[in-house]
């Protein structure tokens, strides 16, 4: 019974409940990137036009188009599965 119970312990520690002892000799690595911004901002390019998602002109007859269609196609693919499932299952004939 004590070498079963000397073994169970020896296994519970290895697995992971012991803790490992943590070295503060070097200290805490502390994220750096920070401190370099300033060089690494000095060093890109100027960017002279800023490309954003959504920004004048735009064609609002192809936006509105495209909106429509995604949701006429999304529509139309749940429809298609709902009709196949319940065809499928003798719902609908």
């Amino acid at each position: 019974m004590i070498a079963s119970s000397q073994t169970t312990m020896r296994i519970v520690s290895r697995i992971g409940v012991a803790k490992r002892t943590m070295s503060d000799a070097a200290g805490p690595k502390m994220h750096s990137a920070k401190d370099a911004w300033k060089t690494i901002h000095a060093t890109r390019p100027v960017d002279p036009h800023p490309h954003n998602v959504f920004h004048p002109p735009y064609n609002k007859v192809a936006a509105a188009a495209g909106v429509l269609g995604v949701l006429t196609a999304g529509y139309g693919t749940m429809y298609y599965g709902l009709s196949h499932q319940q065809k499928k299952q003798g719902y609908w004939k």
